[in-house]
């Protein structure tokens, strides 16, 4: 896993859409939930329930490497979250970064166009987690929570990465309008030997520039 502003970056939105997809149920539907953005240090206040909703999505990862990442993470440029409440419990949350660099897609299969992997700090924002709490599944919450998260941004493009064995995910991805383009190796440390990436464009690249 890896951060998305240096060669370290988490790349969490792979799990994060399969947890999303386990135990759901396609007849449910979403209520009313509250809907708010946070900034670093907001984030950094109600880390310990968003912990425990993590804890809950991804039982299987390791609590003291999610921590390390999120002191990182918090302090990145660009940085946003983005919550969820039902009846005032956290149900879920989605955040992410621009990215700083271009270690990102280092190793990127099949070569890219030429340009596609320039960043200039503004360019593009990566998605690193995305969690829903296994009763809220289902119903919508995952999309509303990208949605929610995206829709403001003024980068020109964002990203996200999927394990290559995520069908069911990286199906889901396309739906959402998301393109895939191409495979990289993770690092050591990172969860998975290689990683999906998929793109979708948030602007045009005149007016992420101007903003």
């Amino acid at each position: 896993m890896r951060l998305a502003t240096d060669r370290s970056r988490t790349r969490r939105g792979v799990s994060a859409a399969w947890a999303l997809g386990r135990g759901q149920d396609a007849s449910g539907t979403l209520g009313a939930v509250d809907i708010e953005h946070l900034e670093g240090d907001a984030t950094r206040d109600r880390l310990g329930e968003i912990e425990s909703v993590y804890a809950e999505a991804f039982p299987d990862y390791d609590l003291g490497d999610y921590r390390t990442r999120m002191r990182s993470l918090l302090a990145s440029p660009g940085f946003e979250a983005v919550t969820a409440r039902d009846n005032d419990a956290l149900a879920g949350f989605a955040y992410g970064a621009r990215l700083t660099g271009a270690s990102w897609w280092e190793g990127l299969e099949p070569p890219p166009p030429a340009g596609f992997t320039t960043e200039t700090g503004r360019r593009t924002f990566a998605v690193i987690d995305l969690a829903v709490r296994p009763p809220m599944r289902g119903r919508g919450l995952g999309r509303r929570l990208l949605d929610e998260l995206l829709a403001g941004r003024a980068e020109e493009r964002a990203t996200l990465a999927t394990a290559p064995h995520e069908r069911e995910t990286q199906a889901m991805y396309r739906r959402w309008g998301w393109r895939h383009v191409g495979r990289t190796p993770g690092s050591e440390g990172e969860t998975e030997d290689w990683f999906d990436l998929y793109v979708i464009a948030l602007r045009s690249p005149d007016a992420s520039s101007s903003r």
